[in-house]
């Protein structure tokens, strides 16, 4: 249970990541 929260979290926190690299190329 733990783990999926902490996953949710994680994925969560690199989508504005990635659009932040891609908008950079």
């Amino acid at each position: 249970m733990v783990t999926v929260v902490v996953f949710e979290f994680s994925v969560m926190r690199c989508q504005p990541l990635r659009r932040a690299l891609y908008a950079s190329e």
